[in-house]
């Protein structure tokens, strides 16, 4: 979940299934996650492929282990306002997609739990920065990799948390430097899946689309950066929520293991 280490699991709750709304709009067929995809190698891009000039990092799950965050803050939550939510529905709601997304539909499907879009975002800031004051969120790995392409690469962030969120995130990572180039949830009208992010990015990069390599960890995420025309590896981190990243065109348990000449 976008509004704006070690990892926390999620805390056991009594809850309810997610009302049926939920299930027939909420949250697409596309985004559904049958199981956990087998790590592979990269599929080998050939002689034509576009030289990688830029590379796009996702933020939360991907840089910051944020995603359960969001996850448990979106329980908690709607548990103290009345509308208790299964952590199956939780997922399913925030993981990969933009602030602006999840609270459109929250506003649909329970018009009433809310006085306002400020009270709603107020105490998921504060129930998140609550979580998060127990747990070291980064990710050593993924940062480690950013800086060290950032060295001799652009490197952009394209996230569906807000701008100040990820001002805050990149300087709690340690990597805002390295950064060229931000897309936040203000930027784009359609977060992901939906490939606008990512081609705001190239666009504003001055790149085709096949010059951008992209680092995600969500399978919302994944579809636009291959609706966008771009290539994509794919973190699925052993403890992360199983989801079916297979039109990755690499998935690695850690992007330690990520090797530039795979690509080139």
């Amino acid at each position: 979940m976008r509004t704006g280490g070690c990892t926390q699991e999620p805390v056991v709750r009594d809850t309810v299934p997610l009302i049926e709304p939920i299930a027939a709009d909420l949250v697409s067929s596309a985004l559904r996650r049958p199981g956990l995809s087998r790590s592979r190698s990269p599929r080998q891009p050939g002689r034509s492929a576009t030289i990688i000039q830029a590379f796009l990092f996702d933020l939360d799950g991907t840089l910051l282990d944020t995603e359960r965050l969001w996850v448990n803050t979106m329980e908690n939550v709607m548990r103290q306002v009345g509308h208790p939510m299964s952590h199956e529905a939780s997922l399913e709601l925030v993981y990969g997609r933009a602030w602006r997304d999840i609270r459109d539909d929250i506003e649909r499907v329970y018009p009433e739990a809310f006085a306002s879009i400020e009270e709603m975002e107020g105490m998921m800031r504060e129930e998140f920065d609550r979580l998060r004051g127990q747990v070291d969120v980064r990710i050593p790995s993924s940062i480690a990799l950013l800086k060290e392409l950032a060295a001799t690469h652009r490197v952009a962030i394209v996230s569906g948390s807000s701008r100040r969120l990820i001002d805050e995130a990149m300087e709690l990572g340690g990597f805002a430097d390295g950064i060229e180039l931000v897309i936040a949830t203000e930027d784009s009208p359609r977060g992901k899946p939906a490939p606008d992010p990512f081609l705001l990015a190239a666009e504003r990069l001055g790149l085709p689309p096949s010059a951008c390599l992209v680092f995600e960890d969500s399978r919302a995420g994944v579809l636009a950066a291959k609706a966008a025309g771009m290539r994509v590896v794919a973190l699925q981190r052993p403890k992360a929520p199983p989801q079916d990243l297979a039109e990755a065109d690499a998935i690695l348990p850690d992007l330690a293991d990520f090797s530039l000449e795979d690509f080139a």
